[in-house]
């Protein structure tokens, strides 16, 4: 029998903590936000990192949040020591500049160091979307901005709180540049209150066991997490693998942008390489370098096991070549508040290049797009003005073994929800009078099919409302793998008087009357393999679940289909490219 250390048993209940403390942070958040953007959606993450800045845990939360964390803490230490502005116990910073701290203005940062005693030994940090920042498009984003000045308020590295007393200066000056000042400061001391409960319990973990082992333990973590990312880096093919996407023009551009990427994977690293892609654009899709290697981060923990407890040592084979002033590592004055749409471009990039090599572990494309708005108005119950914004789900692609998900938030959205419709209508003066899967534009179909897409119908109940919207895959749909075809694109469509008064996928302050429709139709995922080796049992239970019509099971799968005895019969027919052929194996 192996006789442990007291010291290594301790390190192990130390490093599960950590895990609990991110969680913990997470779930204080919830309950006490304003908004809910943070307590239904979870548009937010929490995180530990040791006294440098290393990643030590992150909590459930926006995956596109898990390699940024790491910058923005880096960024407020060196502000803080740069300019003096001190480290004390009690200190809370805050930051939402774009190019040093990640994503975009409405991304407020906040970063405490932990003190036990007069030592400092950790920093909590924690980034929350804020629904509106300022700028000329209430909540703070959308496609019309050409520099970032026009998006929002920029907090450079500031005392939020200064050793626990508040700085009512600079929360006068975000109150005084918001149009919803009370969800504002409601959501940031919310985000507060998670920072105040890691630092409490950080110390009782000192308290309890001493300050070097709780110091061995992260040490631990993250060198447990190098072993653990050079195992799982061997299991990945090596070599070169590519890909290329486009994306659909802004305002004022001539031609859609054309992206790319080279993935490089050896023994030791895996390298994302975006050199070849456009410059920084006047529109708002440019993302930072810190959005970027997330985006490459959150590939990599994808592939390799997403379920590991991730530190920063996980993270240490990433590398990236990304040039400056890139539309992919953007510099001042870029505007950058539609950045997620890019950021999660690169996602795809990686995901797309790799995944008819890796079929076990990849999916066929996705919808891709957050299909995001915000709605703005005046709520008639109470007159106060309120902004809704959201993320929606969609389609994802078909997997080597299985059909896609249905109605599930972009990859690079993570753990983020759909707002129920009991939430909408009890917050905001709309009533929704339509939520179900978007049969009508359909998916790839393949082997095994795509994931469907979902609408939503808004009903606007206020006298007007203002919408903003910026989504792709409006026109470039999600890919399909090995045969399976492209599945469909996303677009929001405004209906008045039953007529569609307005389809696309970018608007800014476009106004909407009472009365209106606000319809949001996002797409469905790509296919996988050759559509008639589909089982057709799978293309009978899609018919009798209403999400196929018998003439598609017939032209596109080659079965037909008794519509009385609900029974099926498999045909020669011709293929999507016009090929007469019988279908080929079938499944049991």
């Amino acid at each position: 029998m192996i006789a442990l250390s007291k010291s290594v048993i301790s390190v192990q209940i130390i490093k599960n903590t950590l895990s609990s403390i991110v969680k913990e942070m997470f779930w204080t958040a919830v309950r006490a936000a304003k908004s809910s953007i943070i307590y239904e959606t979870y548009d937010f993450s929490p995180s530990l990192l040791d006294e440098k800045g290393e990643l030590i845990a992150i909590g459930t939360g926006v995956p596109n949040f898990i390699g940024i964390m790491p910058f923005m803490v880096k960024a407020v230490l060196e502000d803080a020591r740069k300019e003096n502005l001190g480290l004390s116990p009690g200190d809370i910073f805050v930051i939402n500049d774009p190019y040093r701290s990640g994503t975009h203005l409405n991304d407020v940062g906040l970063v405490i160091p932990i003190f036990y005693k007069e030592e400092m030994i950790a920093t909590a940090a924690i980034k929350g979307h804020i629904n509106d920042v300022g700028g000329m498009n209430p909540g703070s984003w959308g496609p019309n901005a050409t520099e970032i000045y026009q998006e929002g308020l920029i907090i450079p590295t500031t005392h939020l709180y200064k050793e626990g007393e508040l700085n009512r200066e600079i929360l006068r000056i975000i109150l005084h540049n918001t149009r919803i000042p009370d969800y504002v400061y409601g959501d940031i001391e919310a985000l507060a209150a998670a920072l105040r409960h890691a630092q409490r319990r950080i110390n009782d973990l000192c308290g309890k066991y001493g300050v070097d082992i709780v110091r061995e333990a992260m040490i631990n973590r993250i060198d447990e997490g190098k072993m653990l990312a050079k195992k799982n880096l061997s299991t990945l093919p090596k070599g070169e693998f590519f890909a290329e996407e486009r994306i659909e023009k802004y305002e004022g551009m001539e031609e859609d942008l054309r992206i790319s990427v080279k993935v490089n994977i050896t023994q030791d690293k895996f390298t994302a390489d975006f050199t070849d892609n456009p410059p920084q654009v006047k529109a708002p899709i440019n993302t930072t370098y810190p959005g970027t290697y997330a985006s490459v981060a959150i590939a990599f923990v994808a592939l390799t096991d997403p379920h590991v407890p991730l530190s920063q040592g996980y993270l240490e084979p990433i590398d990236m070549i990304v040039p400056r002033s890139s539309l992919f590592n953007a510099m001042p004055p870029a505007p950058v508040s539609c950045y997620w749409e890019t950021m999660f471009y690169a996602v795809d990039l990686v995901w797309k290049a790799l995944a008819p090599y890796i079929p076990t572990r990849l999916t066929a494309g996705h919808f891709l797009s957050v299909v995001s708005k915000t709605l703005s108005m005046i709520d008639p119950r109470d007159g106060k003005y309120k902004i809704l914004c959201e993320p929606n789900p969609g389609g994802w692609g078909a997997a080597i073994d299985r059909d896609g998900e249905s109605c599930l938030v972009s990859s690079a959205d993570g753990e983020t929800y759909a707002h129920p419709a009991e939430v909408l209508e009890k917050e905001y003066p709309i009533r929704v009078e339509c939520m179900r899967l978007n049969i009508e534009e359909g998916v790839g179909h393949g082997r095994f099919r795509g994931g469907f897409g979902m609408r939503k119908d808004y009903r606007i109940i206020a006298d007007e409302a203002m919408l903003v919207c910026s989504i792709n895959r409006i026109k470039y749909p999600p890919w399909g793998v090995n045969g399976g075809t492209n599945g469909s694109c996303n677009h929001l469509v405004v209906i008045r008087d039953g007529e569609d008064v307005w389809d696309g996928g970018r608007a800014f302050n476009f106004k909407l009357r009472k009365g209106d429709i606000l319809s949001i139709r996002s797409g469905g995922g790509g296919g996988w393999g050759d559509p008639l080796e589909r089982n057709p049992y799978l293309v009978l239970e899609d018919y009798k679940n209403g999400l196929i019509s018998a003439e598609m099971a017939r032209d596109i799968y080659g079965v037909v289909i008794d519509a009385q005895k609900l029974e099926v019969k498999i045909l020669e027919t011709k293929n999507l490219r016009g090929q007469k052929q019988p279908r080929k194996n079938i499944d049991s």
